[in-house]
């Protein structure tokens, strides 16, 4: 099993296009519609993706999310309850993979993504 790593970012803002402006003038991303009020870059060499999330209830230092790639998403959610977390966002299907989001028991949240 390889070892568990970041693969993405994500922030939330309530004008998701000034956040996109920013990042494309700054590193040249190039961003795509993923969902509704969604975006996403997806580097070519397999790196770190990047989300935009709408969100009128973002307060600062409130995002980003990060997620860790995972082999097995439900062994891994099973631990997180395990060890005092709890689920707030199901394993959700996401193209051929799957995401879901838990609150450590500090109430920090952790994304994790099986691709």
């Amino acid at each position: 099993m390889s070892t568990p790593f970041v693969c993405h970012v994500e922030w939330g803002t309530p004008d998701p296009a000034i956040l996109e402006k920013f990042l494309t003038q700054l590193f040249n991303w190039q961003f795509q519609t993923f969902a509704p009020n969604y975006l996403m870059y997806m580097p070519g060499d397999g790196g770190i993706s990047v989300g935009i999330m709408q969100s009128d209830e973002v307060r600062a230092g409130g995002t980003p999310n990060v997620s860790i790639r995972v082999v097995d998403m439900d062994p891994m959610l099973a631990k997180a309850e395990e060890l005092g977390g709890k689920i707030v966002v199901p394993k959700t299907q996401m193209g051929d993979g799957s995401f879901a989001f838990v609150a450590a028991p500090d109430g920090n949240l952790i994304g994790l993504q099986k691709l």
